[in-house]
């Protein structure tokens, strides 16, 4: 029987998912350098459409520690591997503080020392990519991709009063201090600190605070000493920056008290979830010459208790937004029962339908912090492979 050409089992092994040619490594010295050579790393993003979503969970309990599920079918299936953040070079188990941002199959991590680190679950590589000045502890953090560099970047902007921001490149692993347009209200804002990547544009929400306090030029905030109420400049409380020509712009938001931004159908969105209340989800409609600003929003799903009861049978008590699965547009939704149990269900935008969810994990709903949707890639951590 003739072989096949090699171009032909590039195209074939480019579809293939990425647990199954970890395995194939071992096959030959030829796919072993195949799989590190960064046109198929390119190709094989591109092509490969996993069955099943892939999420990254952070359970809170009783240590942060991440572990990786299959989504599929409703079912959130038992821990495929419960992968252990070790560094070498000290000789000990680090623990994540946040997820701060992925791309790529890459997540952004801030560790509880204090430094960013860059880590690919999949292959089990993770690369610490510096510290955080102790001044700057809070900070707005996105990650993404600059397609004009072929780099990844993260971006800092520190919440105390600063004009200037600061972006890592991992690839060419240059630090650079750029302008950043600072506006009173940011400092006084509760802040959702990691940014929701849409395309090449990373996005931050800012919601008033009750009150801070201002001590050697810095606010201080959890203070509560003035009863003051701050609001955002023109209703613009959305600050979005572009990785490509890092630039910063203010956005208006679609209003509510307190909303949540995500990725949804590959469009950026804004869920509110008041406690108690209903979860209102809205989509933006950005600017054709700059996806850096929003023209518009619109509101597509409004969820109340009764809507959750009715479709579940549940009693419910509270319900929030667990995750979003971005292509299949559905929404996981944690419900806690008048029986203070937690449960998760599923809600299809498109079929406007909701179902509950089995799931198999080895901890409580209550104790998990974060869901974070991702694709499994062999992009690496170290900058001496890839420029995409």
């Amino acid at each position: 029987m003739a072989e096949l050409a090699f171009d032909i089992v590039v195209e074939i092994l480019a579809r293939v998912p990425v647990k199954d040619l970890l395995r194939f490594r071992c096959v030959c010295k030829s796919w072993r350098s195949l799989f590190r050579d960064e046109r198929f790393i390119i190709k094989h993003k591109n092509h490969v459409h996993a069955p099943s979503t892939l999420f990254l969970l952070v359970v809170c309990w009783p240590r942060d520690t991440p572990r990786i599920c299959t989504y599929e079918g409703r079912k959130l299936k038992t821990v495929l591997q419960e992968p252990e953040l070790y560094n070498d070079r000290e000789k000990s188990l680090l623990f994540i503080t946040r997820v701060t941002g992925h791309c790529d199959g890459l997540f952004c991590l801030l560790l509880q020392d204090k430094s960013l680190a860059v880590w690919n679950p999949v292959l089990r590589g993770l690369r610490k990519v510096g510290r955080i000045n102790h001044q700057h502890t809070s900070s707005m953090i996105g990650f993404g991709y600059d397609h004009s560099t072929h780099d990844h970047k993260i971006v800092l902007i520190p919440l105390t009063i600063s004009y200037k921001a600061q972006v890592l490149t991992l690839e060419s692993t240059v630090s650079k201090m750029i302008d950043f347009p600072w506006r009173t209200f940011i400092g006084l804002s509760r802040v959702n600190p990691e940014g929701i990547l849409v395309g090449e544009n990373i996005f931050w929400s800012f919601h008033p605070r009750e009150s801070a306090t201002i001590e050697n030029g810095e606010h201080i905030f959890g203070s509560f000493h003035t009863h003051e109420s701050t609001t955002t400049e023109n209703g613009e409380n959305i600050l979005s920056f572009s990785l490509v020509s890092e630039t910063f712009n203010y956005c208006s938001g679609p209003g509510g008290n307190f909303f949540h931004l995500k990725l949804l159908k590959g469009s950026l969105c804004a869920v509110e979830n008041c406690y108690g209340g209903d979860m209102v989800v809205w989509c933006a409609e950005h600017e054709k010459e700059d996806n850096g600003r929003i023209k518009s929003w619109s509101t597509i799903l409004r969820l109340t208790a009764s809507d959750v009861e009715r479709s579940t049978r549940l009693h419910v008590g509270s319900f929030w937004l667990g995750a979003v699965i971005n292509q299949a547009g559905l929404l996981l939704v944690k419900v806690r029962t008048r029986k203070s149990e937690i449960k998760l269900c599923e809600y299809n935008l498109e079929e406007k339908t909701m179902r509950t969810v089995e799931t198999s994990l080895r901890t409580s709903l209550d104790y998990l912090e974060n869901m974070e949707e991702y694709v499994a890639t062999l992009v690496p951590t170290r900058p001496h492979l890839l420029s995409i």
